[in-house]
């Protein structure tokens, strides 16, 4: 051992605190298991916070809100500090409803309800060992400056987003499409300031071809705008010098802000978990910014006067998928299959950025839009005590292009942490929980199945 090294034991060890490691955090200590929660940010919350992704997508199908539990009760949370508007009809049409929030209070909303929840958290703490034995995750060990600490546990979820706790813990993976090995894009999320929605909306209703849109203008409520569309404005790109390509400007109202707006447009092609390749699409994005602000003074209507307010970290969409029991394919989500072992239920429709093109690859899900996550997918095969949370739920290309997105995640977290916890109380063998009492926590947690 290195000098300064430290020993605690856990029940539970959750590792990212992004909001499915959040919501497996307290869905555990709800379960009455000694939580830690290991964060490598200065706040939880992850892309959502980190990197300024929003809103929240998506908590309804077209018959029911699928997303509920922890995850219903920070946006409860958040409303009653005005902190969200509340689930909102998508303007876009894309999803049923949007869910939009304030950044910044998220971060509070999350902090609060760990603390409340009696969970130790740990932040700027990431992994940088594991110690396995037999299948057995025994004890990892995080760096923090020049020191080292060790913590055991009888159980460890892994919420990193990338799956990196299991594939240092041993795990089979594979990097994006199975079959090329392209990841999603990357984008760059700006807040921006000095839009005249007045503007922006007299020119959806004088040019509805120029949009997706849930309706007819003339019908639609924009007391909460978000826009995707400008078509043709978009086609004058290439003249400001910006390397990215996108067929439409996409961008939400930030909430109780009536010229403030998060710009999700850009994307830039890479591989996420190499330093070099994030650091460049970081630099790229950055440098960027200026000549795409420029673009939207000069060619989109209501944006004469934007300022730059905030931007966040290059936001990762995809970088590896773990081998588990069980992988969620896309044929899975379009087909409705039903399973034994459902744990959540997702709504969001298949969502692929090109890397090298300017569109979408969008597959929507038949009526009535939902889908069941079964959980073998959170199970990853040769290791018997990690569960994975979140987006790390075990799914091919096309079908994480939809489990994704944060209303899934929380849903997904949220039984991981009730499994996980259940496991605790025999010998930690995740395979061994009884799946029925797994179901009864969940929906008297609120969960949807």
């Amino acid at each position: 051992m290195q000098s300064g090294l430290q020993q605690n034991l856990f029940e539970v060890i959750v590792v990212g605190g992004g909001i499915s490691g959040v919501c497996a955090a307290v869905a555990a200590a709800r379960e009455g298991a000694k939580v830690l929660l290991l964060e490598k940010n200065m706040s939880l919350g992850g892309v959502l916070t980190d990197s300024l992704v929003g809103p929240m997508m998506t908590f309804h199908s077209p018959v029911r809100q699928v997303s509920k539990g922890i995850l219903q009760e920070v946006v409860d949370r958040l409303i009653a500090i005005e902190g969200s508007c509340g689930h909102v009809k998508d303007p876009i049409g894309f999803v049923e409803t949007v869910t939009p929030f304030v950044h910044e209070k998220l971060k509070t909303v999350l902090f609060e309800i760990v603390r409340d929840s009696g969970i130790t958290c740990l932040l700027g703490s990431p992994v940088v060992n594991v110690n396995v034995e037999k299948g057995f995750v025994k004890s990892l060990t995080i760096s923090h400056g020049p020191r080292e600490y060790v913590f055991e546990g009888k159980v460890f979820i892994d919420a990193t987003g990338d799956g990196s706790f299991s594939i240092k813990s041993g795990a089979e993976f594979w990097i994006g499409n199975e079959s090329t090995r392209e990841c999603q894009p990357m984008s760059l999320i700006l807040r921006v300031s000095k839009v005249d929605k007045q503007q922006v909306i007299a020119y959806i209703r004088r040019h509805p071809e120029d949009f997706e849109l849930r309706d007819d203008p003339s019908k639609l409520d924009f007391s909460y705008l978000a826009v995707s569309g400008f078509y043709s404005k978009m086609r004058h790109l290439d003249v400001y010098d910006l390397s990215f390509k996108r067929d439409r400007l996409l961008f939400f109202q930030v909430p109780f802000r009536e010229d403030e707006f998060l710009i999700n447009t850009n994307r830039y092609p890479g591989y996420g978990a190499d330093p070099r390749e994030l650091t460049k699409a970081q630099a790229l994005a950055l440098t960027e910014t200026w000549r795409f602000l420029e673009f939207l003074k000069k060619e989109i209507p209501g944006f004469k006067n934007v300022d730059l307010v905030q931007t966040g970290s290059v936001g990762i969409r995809e970088t590896h998928h773990i081998v588990a029991d069980y992988t969620l394919r896309a044929n899975d989500i379009v087909m409705n299959r039903s399973f034994e072992k459902p744990i959540a239920v997702g709504a969001y429709p298949v969502d692929v950025h090109q890397s090298k093109s300017a569109g979408l690859t969008i597959i929507r899900i038949p009526y009535p839009g939902e889908y069941q996550i079964p959980l073998e997918t959170l199970l990853p095969k040769s290791l018997k005590n990690v569960l994975l949370a979140g987006r790390n739920a075990s799914a091919d290309h096309l079908a994480y292009a939809s489990i994704r997105v944060s209303a899934i995640a929380g849903a997904i977290g949220m039984a991981a942490g009730i499994c996980a916890a259940l496991a605790t109380k025999i010998d930690g063998d995740i395979r061994r929980v009884e799946y029925s009492k797994i179901r009864k926590r969940i929906i008297e947690m609120g969960g949807v199945l």
